[in-house]
């Protein structure tokens, strides 16, 4: 590869990195500016701390199942595929940001028990979550179109995404976990980082605290 390729990959790699913390960093402000604009502000920083440390971190992973699946890929090229994919969500979580800012103002809990208001809060945690583990499968399927016509034919290439794709999942949401709050709490003062934030992990929040406020009514059955 020659010197001027070099320089263009990495201004081409920069300018998704840069999209990607730009697109996050807005959905970020949605997320959080129904409980104050300084919430909203941290969290503009720290989503983007997320999404592009996540595809840093699962880059080197998705690198070796390349090569355990036959694609033939470099690491720089899995890191612009990666890249790639984390742009088409951002794409589509900024523009998903005007209807899930109307959703969160109207399901804000401002009022009502300390129960209802964990309840409604838990709906708009959930609602989040999906929303981005949707743009996020949404981005590694058009990258599947996109490798399916440069890996070689025997390459395992749907394994290879799926693998991908847990692996974005795994480590963006344990990421997302060590850096809450991202929704905000309306019981919990606003903090940067919450000061436990390296206790529990996503999981174990989702099944005995998430889910079972919004099919149980706050109890885990």
């Amino acid at each position: 590869m020659t010197a001027e390729n070099d320089r263009e990959f990495h201004r081409h790699l920069a300018r998704r990195i840069l999209f990607v913390a730009a697109a996050t960093g807005v959905y970020g402000a949605v997320l959080a500016v129904w409980r104050s604009p300084l919430m909203a502000a941290y969290v503009a920083v720290k989503l983007p701390m997320v999404f592009v440390g996540a595809t840093f971190l699962v880059s080197l992973f998705c690198w070796m199942a390349s090569l355990a699946a036959g694609a033939g890929l470099r690491y720089r090229e899995v890191l612009e595929a990666v890249f790639f994919a984390m742009s088409v969500a951002g794409a589509i979580l900024l523009a998903m940001a005007p209807v899930v800012l109307l959703f969160v103002f109207s399901a804000a809990p401002d009022s009502g028990t300390r129960e209802t208001m964990r309840m409604t809060h838990s709906a708009m945690l959930f609602a989040h979550i999906v929303v981005m583990a949707g743009s996020g499968t949404i981005g590694v399927a058009l990258l599947y179109r996109s490798l399916r016509r440069r890996v070689p034919a025997g390459c395992r290439l749907i394994l290879m995404m799926c693998l991908w794709l847990a692996a974005f999942a795994v480590v963006g949401c344990q990421l997302g976990w060590i850096m809450r709050p991202l929704v905000g709490s309306p019981n919990i003062a606003v903090e940067f980082l919450r000061s436990n934030a390296l206790e529990s992990n996503f999981l174990e929040s989702l099944f005995t605290q998430i889910i079972p406020h919004l099919f149980n009514g706050g109890a885990v059955r």
